[in-house]
């Protein structure tokens, strides 16, 4: 019989003896290949947990961005307008220090020292006064007692707890005067 005149099952058993023994590998095969799809899996499912926890990392990151951001922006507005408070302040110090050399160009004769700590005195009770930074210097300077309590500075000024901490506060960040820790204690920095 020639091979074109094979019956299918002769076709199958002669085709089959040539392929059994790489059938016999097939199992091992398979194994590998469910067990490398099986790394895919995890790999994949860990590749997933890494991005989620980048993304909500990069989500915290933003928003402390964006309130840094914010303070920053704020604190800006806060230095613009203390700027402009202190322009205004020197300004009407000029304009003050303008009348006062036309007061002197009139008057021939001098202002000595004393008139001119007077004039000084009711500018400070009168004008700037109103701020407590004020009222503590002068309690501070004019007064021989070298140390005072916080407390003793609201009973004594009549400001708020809370405008005698900012101004010791402002006071002492300018080297003006000394405070302990908690600012509960206060006295002229030596100079």
């Amino acid at each position: 019989m020639s091979e074109s005149e094979q019956t299918p099952l002769e076709e199958f058993i002669e085709l089959y003896a040539h392929i059994k023994d790489k059938f016999a590998e097939l199992p091992s095969v398979l194994t590998k290949l469910s067990s490398f799809s099986d790394d895919i899996v995890k790999e994949n499912t860990d590749l997933k947990s890494k991005l989620k926890e980048i993304e909500e990392k990069f989500t915290q990151l933003k928003q402390e961005y964006e309130t840094k951001d914010s303070k920053i922006s704020d604190a800006l507005k806060d230095a613009e307008s203390y700027k402009n408070q202190l322009a205004s302040v020197e300004e009407q110090m000029s304009g003050l220090r303008k009348m006062y050399e036309e007061m002197t160009q009139e008057q021939e004769q001098t202002i000595d020292i004393q008139e001119l700590l007077a004039i000084y005195t009711i500018l400070f009770e009168k004008v700037f006064a109103a701020t407590p930074h004020t009222k503590i210097l002068l309690l501070l300077q004019g007064v021989a007692k070298e140390d005072w309590t916080r407390d003793e500075l609201v009973k004594t000024t009549g400001f708020t707890p809370a405008a005698i901490i900012k101004a010791l506060h402002d006071l002492r960040n300018h080297g003006i005067i000394e405070t302990d820790d908690s600012a509960t204690m206060a006295k002229l920095a030596p100079k």
